[in-house]
């Protein structure tokens, strides 16, 4: 049985990765994909720089594709992306790493089929406390580097995920997983890095109501 061939919607944080790692088992996957804001400078959802996402598309030896974009102007980029993606690597679908947000699986799926492509969920649904225990037994390794200023305290800011962490996170009656943007993690290491990243903690900065940690690879 032939491989799907597909690309990954790629944020660099613990949902996409676990969600790589589910689909290499039956899947090849081409390329990451992830956006930056027109200026290049900063990852629209975690924060996360240029340098970083391509030391960790290096780790992983997968082909990085960043695009710039507005949120005005995302969707139509995205579209754009995706039909020169579909043409030289002969896509069949993509990966995203949604788990309960209905709208965003649509749009999704939406976006897919405008290239005769599928959207492949492997979280979908699936209990929340499950899938943050799959990701430490596996052994990856996240670090927390965004937080809701309304949800959670800029002290958690830096810290790894772990399973103190998560039963915390329990007790505060947040969504295990941040699918609500509680918080927002980077992968440093894990099964599907060939070497793991080496960050070095920046400045911390209040931007739109959410406190986040620049991490820069040392």
């Amino acid at each position: 049985m032939l491989k799907k061939n597909m690309f990954c919607s790629w944020s660099g944080g613990k949902d996409s990765c676990l969600s790589l790692y589910q689909s290499l088992k039956t899947s090849q996957v081409s390329c990451l994909v992830s956006s930056m804001m027109e200026s290049g400078e900063v990852f629209h959802s975690h924060g996360l720089s240029h340098s970083v996402l391509r030391a960790q598309a290096d780790s992983l030896k997968i082909p990085l594709l960043i695009f710039n974009t507005s949120w005005e102007d995302y969707e139509q980029n995205y579209n754009r992306i995706l039909k020169h993606l579909k043409t030289k690597h002969h896509l069949d679908g993509g990966l995203f790493d949604d788990i309960d947000i209905d709208e965003h699986r649509k749009w999704c799926r939406n976006l897919c089929e405008n290239h005769n492509m599928f959207a492949y969920h492997p979280l979908w649904q699936r209990d929340k406390t499950s899938i943050l225990s799959e990701f430490l037994e596996l052994g990856f390794k996240a670090k927390i580097i965004a937080v809701d200023e309304r949800k959670l305290h800029r002290d958690y800011l830096g810290k790894d995920l772990n399973d103190e962490l998560i039963a915390e996170f329990n007790e505060k009656n947040i969504d295990l997983c941040g699918e609500n943007g509680e918080y927002r993690t980077v992968v440093y290491d894990g099964p599907l890095f060939s070497s793991p990243l080496t960050l070095k903690h920046g400045e911390v900065s209040l931007k739109n109501g959410y406190w986040l940690l620049e991490v820069v690879l040392n």
